[in-house]
């Protein structure tokens, strides 16, 4: 029976205001939970995969030395599918032709992960989730006395496939030419032309020797949990001398902008969680407020409490339903969208969606539903009889005790969406805090406003007496106001200011080559070469060197376990010397110097290695030890595709000891083929050609960015709903206020210009705060989540008072449509004479 009468009266409960905003804000939550968390879901799980594809392996434990038996013992104990690579670099012959390649000496399976692309192609390529391992066919990996080669170590060395060339004393045939392939090492090396060969050949060639420099890898994969524990396991273990890098924290080149999409995401979804939770309360709270006489009338009837909560609870249900499950599909089908426009810089295939992730976001609205639903329906079963002859809505008291618990309960929706109680109780605090102070500062506002219209307005002594007896709605209306626009505001920013950094990285003039190996006495041609194709370019020379210690302690005891985890104090750097700072890099503290053995450092390596001026490090080049006093902090920006170092010396400390020359430039569509003339010219060099690196990098920032502007639109739209059911909550009251007006000899257009007034005043408060709040926020957010420089926006303050206070009048005039009967009968029908 309840089911039958909830159903005949939904059509008329739902084509109320309060109901339609209430299914919008349901629609609109359920829309951008389900977009925001599949796709961020989605989009960690791609990068996961991505990065192992790219390392080989799901972990990688790279060492400069070979392997000790106890270390061997580990990797057994395992448990996990495990290949050694032998890396290193080397010259390579061809008649008359010379070439310095990066040679991997693999064995079987391998890779691990992603896959060995070859022309011809091979008979079987490893599958990105193979996990196992297993026998693999001799077409995996070059044959006996063979290698595959790049075709860029085909064409400098005027061969063709089939062709013969020299590595050390051993000569190999070409079997295949290498397309592309994962676990292409790391540093400077892993841009060299590459080679791959069988392990068991190493040995003939002799081209290692004690002193060689050399990588020694060891690829793991497995199932997840696995490498976690074994990745926990081996980390206290390592040497200086050893790196261990894990897919799911070693991401790629992309990283950084892909990270900070993950935390707009996160962050887009928090406030659309809040914003859908604000909507639902106040829609519900109204239509609480409306079912008075109805719930009388009802109980005339012989509905006991038990029924009408039924009753209630039915038409809630069917409302979540109507709005929850195409939000949902909505929510979906524009998460597909984003993908595909990300399609081309994931792996594929792209993980499942999960069923869980689907579900969680219509099951989370339908939660805050009924929480909210608790707090104001359940009081309806104390409404009396009586309302039906006397206009007396507020017969149906509340328990105080609910109104405690809906905060509580949706502080433990968010502390589960979040993943963190601390996180929870800290947003929950700062929000209550911020809203209350918002509130206050708002009537003040409003009140300092409306004093300066004293002598300016006929009607202040009315809008005096409204300001004053709604001061208690104006606070609790301007505290939620204003926290939409900052909550709004912010997203805008974020995303405004995230875009810029992204397109920051990659200005108009970015570097597209690198040249390495540039020897002492080509330094000058090479320059004067560049100078005469009309390419910008400087030489840095480089030097490599491991740092030794630290004011005259050991690493061991100068920093913290922690601190020795940095990757400086784990290998060795590339080290430079110049008179002035780098035209890209910037001072930061200290002061440039050219004084004797003063050295530079990088701002990050500083901070973590708690480093400051005056500090004197040590270093180590070969069987060389010097030293130097930090003078000065840099910020560098290592994205910016330029020669970048931790650490520069003034001149006259380290330039004496042998060095190799870096540059990088960029080359234009008219002048492709000077890189191949810079070659010809310059035979021993090594040229690192990045252009498909930086369109990749620009497709996807392109793609971030619109995936970014959807859903600023989605929670723009939230924002409205919820500024639309803020305004009509006092809407019965208006009604009757107007009416009194109206009846005392108040014009129509006198009533209009009240409400008017007072909205302007309503809303320029609420701009004004909420640009305070929004620049605070930012503040936060920018130096805690997005990693960003803070900045101050003078735009805001220019157009956020402006636009709040045309949004609310706009909008608090459209509401007003519900003001239009004539006045004698809704005074007479709210007294009920």
């Amino acid at each position: 029976m309840m089911t039958k009468l909830a159903l005949r009266q939904l059509k008329t409960q739902w084509r109320r205001p309060d109901g339609r905003a209430l299914l919008m804000s349901i629609f609109l939550m359920t829309c951008l939970i389900t977009l925001l968390n599949l796709t961020g879901e989605r989009l960690q799980k791609s990068l996961v995969t991505r990065s192992a594809e790219m390392m080989g392996a799901d972990l990688v434990l790279n060492s400069g030395r070979p392997l000790s038996p106890e270390w061997t013992a580990r990797i057994k104990q395992s448990g996990l599918t495990t290949t050694q690579v032998t890396q290193f670099s080397s010259m390579v012959e061809a008649g008359d032709e010379l070439l310095l390649t990066s040679i991997r000496a693999v064995d079987e399976p391998y890779p691990l992960q992603g896959k060995i692309v070859t022309s011809p192609a091979q008979n079987r390529e490893t599958s990105p989730s193979q996990n196992k391992k297993t026998t693999e066919p001799s077409a995996a990996l070059p044959s006996a006395g063979t290698v595959w080669a790049e075709a860029t170590v085909l064409e400098r060395l005027k061969i063709k496939r089939g062709d013969s060339l020299q590595i050390g004393y051993s000569t190999f045939t070409i079997e295949r030419i290498l397309i592309s392939s994962p676990d292409r090492g790391t540093g400077f090396r892993s841009f060299n032309p590459q080679i791959i060969m069988r392990s068991q050949d190493l040995a003939a060639t002799r081209v290692l020797a004690p002193g060689s420099r050399v990588q020694y890898r060891v690829l793991f994969s497995g199932p997840t949990k696995q490498v976690t524990e074994t990745e926990q396991a081996f980390r206290p273990l390592l040497k200086s001398w050893q790196r261990l890098y894990a897919a799911k924290s070693d991401q790629p080149t992309s990283r950084n902008a892909m990270d900070n999409a993950a935390q707009y995401l996160k962050l887009s979804a928090l406030f659309a969680l809040l914003l859908g939770s604000f909507s639902i309360y106040l829609s519900l709270r109204r239509f609480s407020a409306d079912q008075h006489r109805r719930t009388a009338l009802l109980m005339s009837l012989g509905l006991s409490r038990k029924q009408l909560f039924q009753l209630f609870s039915a038409q809630l249900l069917a409302g979540w339903l109507l709005a929850a499950i195409p939000g949902t599909l909505l929510g979906l089908g524009l998460h597909h969208v984003v993908m595909w426009k990300l399609g081309t810089l994931l792996p594929q295939p792209l993980p499942p969606v999960g069923t869980l992730s689907l579900l969680s976001s219509p099951l989370l609205a339908g939660a805050i539903l009924m929480i909210a639903g608790l707090a104001t329906l359940l009081p309806l079963g104390n409404t009396s009889v009586l309302s039906l002859i006397r206009n007396d809505t507020n017969q149906a008291k509340s328990d105080k005790r609910l109104y405690w618990l809906t905060p509580l309960l949706v502080f433990l929706l968010i502390a589960l969406f979040v993943d963190s109680i601390t996180l929870a109780l800290l947003l929950s605090i700062s929000l209550l805090l911020c809203g209350w102070v918002a509130g206050l500062c708002v009537q003040f506002l409003i009140h300092t406003l409306n004093q300066s219209l004293k002598t300016k307005i006929r009607l202040f002594p009315l809008l005096t007496l409204r300001i004053r007896q709604q001061r208690q709605w104006h606070r609790l209306q301007g505290g939620v106001l204003t926290l939409l626009l900052t909550l709004m505001t912010v997203l805008f920013f974020a995303r405004q200011d995230m875009l810029a950094q992204w397109q920051g990285q990659l200005p108009a003039d970015t570097p597209n080559q690198f040249v390495i190996n540039i020897q002492p006495w080509e330094k000058q041609s090479v320059t004067q070469w560049l100078a005469d194709k009309g390419i910008p370019s400087t030489l840095y020379p480089m030097i490599r060197g491991r740092i030794e210690s630290l004011n005259g302690q050991a690493i061991a005891t100068a920093f913290t376990p922690e601190q020795r985890q940095h990757n400086a104090l784990n290998r060795e750097l590339n080290l430079t010397w110049g008179d002035q700072i780098p035209t890209h890099n910037t001072l930061i503290e200290g002061q440039w110097s050219n004084e004797d053995r003063a050295i530079s450092i990088e701002k990050s390596m500083a901070e973590e290695l708690s480093l400051t001026l005056g500090d004197e490090l040590g270093f180590r080049v070969g069987s060389d030890l010097f030293s130097g006093k930090i003078t000065s902090i840099r910020g560098v920006e290592w994205a910016s595709f330029r020669p970048n170092f931790y650490v520069i010396f003034s001149p006259g400390v380290i330039d004496q000891l042998p060095a190799t020359y870096i540059t990088s430039f960029k080359i234009n569509t008219q002048q492709k083929g000077a890189s191949a003339e810079l070659l010809q010219a310059f035979p021993t060099l090594t040229l690192i050609d990045i252009e498909q690196v930086l369109l990749q990098a620009q497709d996807l920032i392109n793609k971030l960015s619109d995936s970014a502007s959807l859903i600023l639109l989605l929670t723009l739209l939230s924002g409205l709903v919820l500024v639309i059911t803020t305004l009509q909550q006092d809407l019965a009251q208006r009604r009757f206020e107007v009416a009194l007006l109206r009846t005392l000899g108040a014009s129509a257009n006198q009533t209009r210009s009240l409400d008017l007034l007072e909205y302007l005043l309503m809303g320029l408060s609420c701009g004004v705060m909420a640009c305070v709040m929004s620049e605070s926020l930012l503040f936060i957010i920018y130096k805690s989540l997005l990693k960003l420089d803070p900045q101050f926006h003078l735009l805001l303050w220019i157009t956020l008072p402006l636009l709040a206070t045309l949004l609310f009048t706009l909008t608090g005039l459209l509401t007003r449509k519900a003001l239009t009967l004539p006045a004698s009968y809704r005074l007479l029908k709210s007294s009920n004479s």
